[in-house]
């Protein structure tokens, strides 16, 4: 594809993100112009829906992590320290059957979830005290360590590490807001590496090469550009049609 198409191919991408914005259904995608706290409560069920938000719906992911935090191991001890603490049968049994009968986790995570949410345990207790909050508690000149950080959990693989940026900057006014958009990267999940490829501005869906192409687009809004075609891909350029 040659500069001019791709700009305004990126135009439209653009265009697409503000017509989202303006959605109440799409209040997701706007950018708070506060800082806005989270409660611990609220931001144990933000990590968690963050671990569950692959091979199912963001609905459902995310309404599986607020479902899990207010139900499951609500003991005295913190909700880190008592999955730490319990047997691993009773973490697994709970992950798989607790979320009214069915599992939290779906499609290929369904036996991994348990294993990752102990390993979370650990190091959320050992770097973190037992409080995500401190995984984004960063300078705004830091932003990208948010990134980083939620990539040392296992389970949490370059897409997810890049939404969880995602919501806690544009949602919660963490690091600085908007005005450190500029510093995120897309998030190259499937939606996106899909209509990226169909639309030309990379020349394949493969990872290492979507990398390579956006790099070097230097957008201005990444987190926009990302989330206009998360939306496409998901809603209308789907793997089949």
């Amino acid at each position: 594809m040659n500069i001019d198409n791709r700009d305004r191919v990126i135009a439209l991408v653009m265009k697409h993100y503000r017509s989202l914005s303006r959605s109440d259904e799409y209040s997701w995608v706007r950018w708070s112009t506060v800082r806005c706290p989270l409660s611990l409560q609220k931001a144990n069920e933000l990590f968690v829906g963050v671990m569950l938000d692959q091979g199912q719906k963001a609905e459902r992911a995310w309404h599986g992590g607020e479902h899990f935090v207010r139900t499951h191991f609500t003991g005295k001890a913190g909700f880190w320290e008592e999955i730490r603490k319990a047997d691993p049968k009773t973490v697994e049994r709970i992950c798989q059957s607790g979320y009214e009968g069915t599992s939290y986790a779906l499609r290929y995570c369904v036996n991994k979830f348990p294993k990752w949410l102990r390993s979370a345990a650990v190091a959320m207790l050992e770097k973190y005290q037992g409080d995500p909050r401190r995984i984004w508690a960063v300078a705004p000149e830091n932003v990208s360590q948010i990134y980083d950080r939620f990539l040392e959990f296992d389970g949490i693989g370059d897409a997810l590490a890049k939404m969880a940026q995602f919501s806690l900057v544009r949602k919660y006014g963490v690091a600085g807001g908007k005005k450190n958009q500029s510093k995120m990267s897309v998030k190259l999940d499937v939606h996106v590496r899909r209509v990226l490829a169909r639309t030309g501005i990379t020349e394949t869906e493969k990872l290492s090469g979507a990398l390579s192409t956006l790099s070097r687009l230097n957008l201005r809004q990444p987190a926009d550009f990302d989330a206009s075609l998360w939306d496409v891909g998901r809603r209308f350029c789907k793997k089949t049609s």
